[in-house]
């Protein structure tokens, strides 16, 4: 299986940048193309739809539901990662709310404790098979997948870019909600129009730091991130397009459904197909909708209660992800398997230690404990 090789400085930073220019397909209408997307999957046995009880995989839920139900098909089975140990991921309260207005009683509930730490024992086999692969966090995707062996494993990933804040929002919202928007919406007017050169700019000031890094490298994936997000089109539908053309999003969703095949499962992230975002691209236009909330509603505001659509919570994974697994190998990591030009070992180590590690050192864990095993 061939995949992707992040380069020094991608693992330096946990993040692939760029785009590839892909043109956008012939777009239909996005529930029309919804169920296009899902009616073959549904013929699979298993169907499973990863569901957390956030709005995109409940909205995938529901579609999938709905559309089994007209077609006279068995319904998907939704399974659940319940981290007992990480409070701030608990969503039982609208996983059942979902549940019970579908009318869904069969569900496959996976417990998580240290399981999915990238170091834990879901992924470290992968990494002795293929080496770093793009997203290093594939734990908890790769879990889900084993229960979908011979079949499919649906999932809600794309959803935040599809159907979230575009950079012409603060315009389209002054236009659309008729002055009743609050001042802080005016004063994000001026960056939403102002030219690539000065958004670059705001982005380098305001930049995420990563404190591991060296200076200067800190400084170049800055300006590499700052680059990408000052490409963004103020054509709301266009930047739709763009978060399908992203690097980081399209490698690591070719590199899921390889790892999927490894395993005889068809893995797919609905939000993120080509077809779909074309279609929801295509019907934003150029102002798009006045937000996240408006968006759903009216996507999909006949498959779910208004509270769901509407809701402004979010899960939090961060403690769920690096656990003892993490820590252990930090105390006793002696600096090597890290390119020490780019990198301060020290202050990686620090970080590893931290209460909340930052996500994007998570490569750089994987290939110091690759470093190590192969060593031996």
């Amino acid at each position: 299986m061939g995949l992707y090789t992040l380069d020094p400085l991608e693992v330096a930073g946990g993040w692939v940048n760029g785009y590839d220019p892909l043109p956008m397909p012939p777009a239909g209408t996005p529930r029309h193309v919804f169920d296009q997307l899902l009616l073959p999957h549904l013929r699979r046995s298993p169907c499973l739809v990863a569901f957390s009880g956030g709005r995109d995989s409940s909205v995938l839920l529901a579609a999938a539901v709905a559309l089994a139900r007209r077609e006279g098909l068995p319904l998907p089975t939704p399974v659940t990662l319940s981290y007992p140990d990480a409070a701030d991921t608990e969503e039982a309260e609208w996983q059942r709310v979902v549940l019970d207005h579908l009318g869904v009683t069969r569900r496959i509930v996976l417990t998580v404790h240290d399981e999915h730490d990238p170091l834990g024992p879901v992924a470290t086999p992968v990494l002795l098979r293929h080496g770093l692969v793009w997203p290093p966090n594939f734990a908890p995707t790769l879990r889900m997948m084993t229960m979908a062996r011979g079949g499919v494993l649906l999932t809600g990933e794309g959803g935040d870019e599809a159907f979230g804040l575009k950079r012409v929002t603060p315009v389209t919202k002054i236009l659309k909600s008729r002055g009743r928007v609050s001042p802080r919406v005016y004063a994000d007017v001026p960056h939403a129009l102002a030219p690539a050169v000065f958004r670059r700019h705001s982005a380098m000031r305001d930049r995420y730091r990563r404190p591991w890094l060296r200076a200067d490298v800190e400084v170049e994936l800055a300006r590499r991130d700052a680059a990408d997000m000052a490409a963004f089109a103020l054509h709301a539908g266009r930047n739709t397009w763009q978060f399908a053309t992203r690097r980081c999003a399209r490698i690591g969703y070719e590199t899921v459904q390889a790892l999927g095949a490894d395993l005889n499962v068809t893995y797919v992230q609905a939000f993120a197909e080509p077809s779909l975002v074309a279609a929801v691209a295509a019907k934003g236009g150029f102002l798009g909708w006045t937000g996240r909330a408006a968006t759903m509603r009216s996507l999909f505001g006949d498959l779910l209660p208004r509270e769901v659509l509407e809701r402004r919570t979010k899960a939090l994974f961060a403690n769920a992800v690096f656990t003892r697994h993490t820590r252990e190998f930090a105390r006793r990591w002696d600096g090597s398997g890290v390119d020490t030009n780019l990198v301060d070992p020290d202050a990686l180590r620090d970080n590893w230690l931290s209460p909340t590690p930052h996500a994007p050192s998570m490569s750089l864990l994987q290939q110091a404990w690759l470093s190590q095993r192969r060593s031996r």
